[in-house]
């Protein structure tokens, strides 16, 4: 990216007619016609609509195929055999081979979402800690309100392209200009990520007057996310301070797990206070997601109103649909197995029909969880729009055991988990055979908490993270995913996404050299 003057009406526009198509309305206002940065944030009036702007940014990510790039390669989830046959850029995202490559497309785009909203946040903050120097004392609090705001968004932004690029160039704001730097060290990263997300925890509310808006807890969730995962020689990798984060979401925080995990993903049904963070979404463009019609299978996709149809993108992998019994993750009686993963094809009086020459997989089970059964019979799968969850209490609790084996409670952290993880996943009582021992050593502790927030998280987006964090990518996904096992290229160079090609031709502050180690 080169120095560049901000069109905001773009934004300012784009986030006041999305959020005006809801129908819990966000905003009640027209669009400006052409305005300048200096000029936007002249008038506090006008800072609401360009935050939401972000909101919808960052939400775009999540939107259709791109929103499911993260997600293929891992040992949980992998690409269908006709995506992988004919999508050579898409397809060396679970290969591994010479298409995941700076000149790959998809890692392109997920590099290229991201970009507007680190950018546009810098600049929000810039020119609101100038407005906060000489505001009046009764506009400081709104202020400050939006300055917690564009930090939570920037920091967590960052926090993604962190994890999956390493050092970043950084935003630099200079009145209506923006440049982006050359790759900054990943300690300076991280900095920035904790200085972002302390700032948003200091002036977020703990609750917001729509639940789009970040409150105090989710930044404190991120940031407890940044500390239990930061690269150890960033310096910033501390599970003790984690931990103390995510026991404050649990103590203060006001939240409960749903009562039964199927509440989750019924959108009929309220989930009660387990979401900290959402995306939102519905079955009226522009606020549909298409997750469904990437993630159903195209043996049910003759029906074009069939809920469960689809075009087998993302597949669960061998390892994460079978049974313990069969090598696999899931246990007798886990209630979360049924509603995670779709097992069966047939839909009321509609019955599957594979389609020859798309893949040998189309009824090998497929992801249930964004299935959207307010469509079924009246609208196409392709307008499913079920909330994404980003974060989610049962995540926290698992976090908070994690960091608590890692600071010397084994014991505690056993607790955690036997008490409320898998009692509900068992319908409320966790039978003795199934409880997990207070004698389980630190390490046993560590396997297993990977294989439970699959169980519990699957398709949501960690477990690339996961992975990344735990070292764990090059083993397990070399063994469990059915494309990087056949081409048997995974290395440890790809536990980062190379930089893109045409970012580094594009920003005069970044040469070859500062692309990405083996690419």
């Amino acid at each position: 990216m080169k120095t560049m003057k901000i069109s905001l009406i773009i934004l300012l526009a784009g986030g006041i007619l999305v959020m005006s198509s809801c129908k819990d309305d966000f905003l009640n206002q027209d669009p400006q016609t052409s305005l300048s940065s200096e000029q936007l944030f002249s008038s506090l009036d006008n800072v609401q609509p360009f935050l939401n702007g972000l909101y919808f940014k960052w939400r775009s990510t999540r939107v259709n195929r791109k929103g499911f790039f993260l997600m293929l390669g891992t040992d949980e989830s992998q690409q269908g055999e006709y995506q992988v046959r004919t999508e050579a850029d898409q397809g060396g995202l679970d290969k591994y081979d010479g298409f995941y490559s700076s000149e790959n497309k998809p890692i392109a785009q997920l590099w290229n979402i991201r970009w507007p909203v680190v950018v546009q946040a810098s600049e929000a903050l810039y020119h609101l800690r100038a407005l906060l120097e000489s505001a009046d004392s009764k506009d400081t609090a709104e202020i400050k309100s939006y300055i917690g705001q564009a930090a939570f968004y920037r920091a967590a932004v960052m926090f993604e392209l962190a994890t999956n690029w390493g050092g970043l160039p950084v935003p630099e704001v200079k009145g209506a200009n923006i440049t982006l730097s050359g790759r900054k060290p990943v300690a300076e990263i991280y900095r920035m990520i904790e200085d972002d997300f302390t700032t948003a925890i200091r002036f977020l509310g703990k609750t917001a007057p729509d639940p789009r808006i970040a409150t105090q807890w989710a930044a404190k969730a991120l940031m407890g996310k940044m500390y239990m995962s930061a690269p150890v020689e960033s310096g910033f990798r501390d599970f003790q301070k984690a931990r103390v984060l995510f026991q404050d979401i649990v103590t203060n925080g006001g939240f409960s797990l749903a009562a039964r995990f199927s509440d989750l993903w019924d959108p009929l049904k309220s989930p009660g206070k387990e979401p900290i963070y959402t995306f939102y979404f519905n079955n009226v463009w522009p606020d549909t997601n298409e997750a469904q019609w990437y993630c159903g299978s195209r043996a049910t996709s003759s029906v074009p109103t069939n809920a469960i149809g689809g075009y087998d993108l993302l597949l669960p992998t061998e390892y994460c649909r079978n049974d313990v019994s069969m090598g696999g993750l899931w246990e007798p009686g886990d209630l979360r197995k049924e509603e995670s993963i779709r097992y069966n094809f047939v839909n009321g009086n509609i019955f599957p029909s594979v389609y020859a020459g798309f893949g040998e997989d189309q009824l090998l089970p497929h992801i249930k969880k964004y299935e959207d059964f307010r469509i079924n019979g009246i609208q196409s799968f392709y307008e499913s729009g079920k909330n994404m969850y980003y974060v989610r209490y049962a995540d926290i609790l698992l976090s908070l055991a994690e960091c608590m084996n890692e600071t010397g409670d084994t014991p505690g952290a056993v607790a955690v988990v036997n008490d409320k993880i898998r009692a509900r996943a068992w319908g409320g009582s966790l039978p003795a055979d199934k409880k997990w021992p207070a004698s389980m050593s630190p390490d046993e502790f560590r396997q297993n908490i990977l294989d439970e927030r699959m169980r519990e998280l699957c398709f949501e987006g960690w477990r690339r993270f996961d992975l990344l964090r735990t070292g764990q990518f090059v083993p397990l996904i070399s063994a469990r995913n059915r494309w990087a096992k056949a081409s048997a290229l995974i290395a440890e160079k790809h536990t980062r996404y190379p930089i893109p090609i045409v970012e580094i031709n594009s920003n005069p502050n970044l040469s070859p050299s500062d692309q990405n180690y083996g690419y």
